[in-house]
C-alpha cells in the first residue's frame, strides 16, 4: 500500500512537469533579432510595442539585452517618479523636525 501511494505522488509529479504548447516554440524577446521586432511593432498598437537595450546590472561590466513593452516603460517611469517625490517630502519633512 506504502508502495502505491509513492507510485501515484511521483506519477502526479512527473505529470504536472509536461507540458504541452502544440509543437510551436516560443520565444522571449531578447531571443528576437532587431528585424523580427521591427515587424511585430509594425502589427501592434503602441503600448505593446517591444524596446530592447543593453544594461548593465547592478554590480557587474557586463551588458546584458533586455526587452520591454512600452507600457511596461512607462508603468516603470511613474513608479521611479512616484518613489523619487516619496523620498524626497521624506527628507523634507525630516529636515524641518
Amino acid at each position: 500500500m506504502k508502495n502505491f501511494f509513492i507510485f501515484l505522488t511521483l506519477s502526479v509529479f512527473i505529470s504536472s512537469c509536461v507540458t504541452v504548447n502544440d509543437g510551436k516554440k516560443t520565444y522571449t524577446a531578447e531571443e528576437l533579432s532587431e528585424e523580427q521586432i521591427s515587424k511585430y511593432n509594425a502589427k501592434v498598437e503602441e503600448d505593446k510595442r517591444i524596446v530592447c537595450r543593453n544594461e548593465k546590472p547592478l554590480g557587474s561590466n557586463i551588458a546584458a539585452r533586455k526587452c520591454y513593452t512600452v507600457a511596461e516603460l512607462k508603468k516603470r517611469e511613474e513608479n521611479d517618479k512616484e518613489n523619487l517625490r516619496r523620498d524626497q517630502s521624506k527628507r523634507i519633512g525630516r529636515d524641518n523636525g
